[in-house]
C-alpha cells in the first residue's frame, strides 16, 4: 500500500519543487474561463470544512501536503463566527486566522476562496448552519449583516492574489422553496461587494441546497467576473434516501376523534432503513398521533410506539419547527402525543432510523383531527446504500449545469462532491470518486473535492480524518491516489500553457 503512495506521490513532489516560492497570479473570468496571468487556469483541489467546528483542526502542513499532492486551491468553508463575534461587531483574533490561513496558501501557491459557509440566522434547516433556524430569508437585518460582512471581506482581501473569489453563501435552502428570494440576496451582497471590490471573483449558487438542478437562467448576473457553483452528491452515502412510501396514497382531513390509520407497506431489495413519517401538510388546524405500530404480514409486531412520556427520538420534520408539539394532555390510551398545527406544505414527525428486511408489513397508527385541511397521514421514509451510477445517469444529472456554462459561456465549479468511504464495498469509494473527476473534465467544470479533515470517524468522506484526541486516522490511500491524479492535471496543465 505504501508502495502505491509513494508512486503516486513522485510527480506531485516534483510539483512542489517547481511551484513553491511563487505567489499565485490574480484569477479573472476571460471569455468564460478562468484566467491567470494571461493562461487559462482550472481550479482542482479540496474543501477545508468542519474548520474550527468539533474540534476540527488544519495546519500549515495541510496546505504543505495538498500543495505536494498537486492541488491548486483550497475552499476554506467559513461561519460568519470566524470573522464576527455573536453580536456582528468583528473578531479580530479570529480573522487573524483567516489571515494565517491565505499566508499559507502564498508560501505553497495555492488559491483560497472565501466560502461563508454557516450566515448568522441559517441559510437552511440543517442543524449545523447557526442551528438550522434558515432566518436569514425573511430577516432583513441578518442580510444587512451578511452585506457588511462580506463587504469588510473585501476591504481585507481586494489586493490578495491568493483570494481567489468570494462565495456569498453555502447552500442556500428556502423553507418554504422560493429561488427568487436567492436571486435577490445574491444581488444585494455581490451590489454590497463591488463598491468596494470591483474585480474580485464572486461565487453563487442557486436555491435547493445548490445542487446540480438549480443552475438555471434565473441565478445569471450581469457581472463579468462570476463564478457559478453546485454541489454533486449523488449516491454518496451509505444511507441514501431513495423514497417515500404513502405519501400519495389515502389521507384524513376535516374533525374526527382518535381513528386508526393503515398504510400497507411493501420493503423491496435495496432497502435496508426506514424511518416513519407521520405528516400532516397544508393542515390550517390540527392533528394529533399516538400508538404507532410496524407489523409483519403474519401479524408478529416489529414496533410499536406510544408517546405517553414524551416524544422519544421523534423530531418536527422540516421547518418551522414550531407547527410541531407535544401535547401532554391529550392521547388516544394514555395522555401523551404528537401535534401538528399550520403547517404549510408538507410536513409533520419523522422517527429514528429502524433496521427493516424486504416484505410485507403494516404501518399502523391513531389520528386525531380538529378542522383540519390538507392531507394527513403516515408514510415512510426509505433509505438504502448509495448505488453505484453509471456515466450516462450521471451526465444526465449534469446537464443542467453543462447546458447553462454552454448558453452563457461562463465558468462553473463543483464546489462540493464524494461519497463515503462505507457507501460500497471494496474500492466503491475511489472507482467513484475516478469516476466524477472524469466527468467533470470532461464538461471543463473546476473542482474541489468535500473533504480534507473531519471529526466523524474513518467511513466518511474525509481524505485524512481526525480522532477525537486530536490525532489522526491513517490517510485514505485509494482515495488520495484518485485525487491526486485528478490534481495533477494542473501540473501537466502549467506545461502545456509554459509551451503555448
Amino acid at each position: 500500500m505504501m508502495r502505491v503512495l509513494k508512486s503516486a506521490l513522485l510527480p506531485a513532489a516534483l510539483f512542489l519543487a517547481f511551484c513553491c516560492g511563487a505567489e499565485p497570479a490574480p484569477l479573472k473570468v476571460s471569455d468564460g474561463k478562468l484566467t491567470a496571468a494571461g493562461r487559462e487556469i482550472r481550479l482542482r483541489g479540496i474543501n477545508w470544512g468542519w474548520w474550527h467546528l468539533e474540534g476540527t483542526v488544519y495546519t500549515e502542513e495541510h496546505m504543505r501536503k495538498q500543495a505536494e499532492w498537486g492541488a491548486n486551491v483550497v475552499r476554506l468553508a467559513m461561519t460568519y463566527t470566524d470573522i464576527a463575534n455573536k453580536d456582528g461587531s468583528w473578531n479580530t483574533e479570529r480573522f487573524a486566522e483567516v489571515d494565517e490561513v491565505v499566508r499559507w496558501a502564498k508560501r505553497y501557491e495555492q488559491y483560497v476562496i472565501l466560502d461563508m459557509h454557516v450566515a448568522k440566522g441559517g441559510q437552511n434547516n440543517a442543524h449545523y448552519t447557526d442551528g438550522g433556524r434558515n432566518l436569514l430569508w425573511q430577516d432583513v437585518k441578518l442580510q444587512e449583516l451578511l452585506c457588511r460582512q462580506w463587504a469588510e471581506l473585501a476591504r481585507r482581501y481586494r489586493a490578495e492574489p491568493a483570494v481567489a473569489a468570494y462565495e456569498i453563501l453555502n447552500e442556500p435552502g428556502t423553507e418554504p422553496r422560493d429561488p427568487s428570494l436567492v436571486v435577490a440576496l445574491n444581488r444585494k451582497v455581490i451590489r454590497a461587494i463591488r463598491q468596494v471590490d470591483p474585480e474580485k471573483i464572486i461565487v453563487v449558487s442557486g436555491d435547493d441546497w445548490s445542487n446540480a438542478r438549480s443552475v438555471v437562467d434565473e441565478i445569471r448576473v450581469d457581472d463579468p467576473n462570476i463564478l457559478y457553483t453546485f454541489h454533486f452528491y449523488e449516491g454518496a452515502f451509505a444511507d441514501s434516501w431513495l423514497g417515500n412510501a404513502g405519501e400519495n396514497g389515502d389521507f384524513l382531513s376535516g374533525s374526527r376523534e382518535w381513528t386508526e390509520f393503515k398504510l400497507p407497506l411493501e420493503i423491496p431489495e435495496g432497502i435496508r432503513r426506514i424511518s416513519l413519517l407521520l405528516r400532516s401538510a397544508d393542515n390550517s388546524g390540527s392533528a394529533w398521533f399516538d400508538d404507532i405500530t410496524l407489523t409483519d404480514e403474519t401479524g408478529k409486531n416489529i414496533h410499536g410506539i406510544s408517546f405517553d412520556g414524551g416524544p422519544g427520538a421523534f423530531k418536527v420534520e422540516r421547518s418551522p419547527e414550531a407547527c410541531g408539539a407535544y401535547d401532554a394532555g391529550i392521547g388516544y390510551a394514555a395522555p401523551g402525543s404528537l401535534r401538528v398545527s399550520g403547517s404549510t406544505g408538507y410536513n409533520g414527525w419523522i422517527g429514528p432510523k429502524w433496521d427493516i428486511v424486504p416484505g410485507t408489513y403494516i404501518l399502523s397508527g391513531r389520528i386525531r383531527l380538529e378542522n383540519a385541511t390538507g392531507r394527513t397521514y403516515l408514510a415512510a421514509a426509505l433509505f438504502g446504500p448509495g448505488s453505484t451510477k453509471n456515466d450516462d445517469e450521471l451526465r444526465r444529472k449534469l446537464a443542467v449545469p453543462a447546458a447553462f456554462a454552454r448558453k452563457h459561456g461562463v465558468p462553473v465549479w463543483v464546489g462540493e462532491f464524494a461519497v463515503t468511504r462505507d457507501s460500497g464495498s471494496g474500492d466503491h469509494q475511489a472507482r467513484a470518486t475516478e469516476q466524477r473527476i472524469r466527468l467533470f473534465e470532461e464538461y471543463g467544470f473546476h473542482w474541489t473535492y468535500w473533504n480534507y479533515r473531519e471529526t466523524t470517524g474513518p467511513d466518511t468522506m474525509a481524505l485524512l480524518a481526525q480522532k477525537p484526541d486530536g490525532s489522526d486516522y491513517p490517510v485514505n490511500v485509494p482515495l488520495l491516489k484518485v485525487l491526486t491524479e485528478g490534481w495533477m492535471r494542473n501540473h501537466s496543465d502549467r506545461n502545456i500553457h509554459k509551451e503555448k
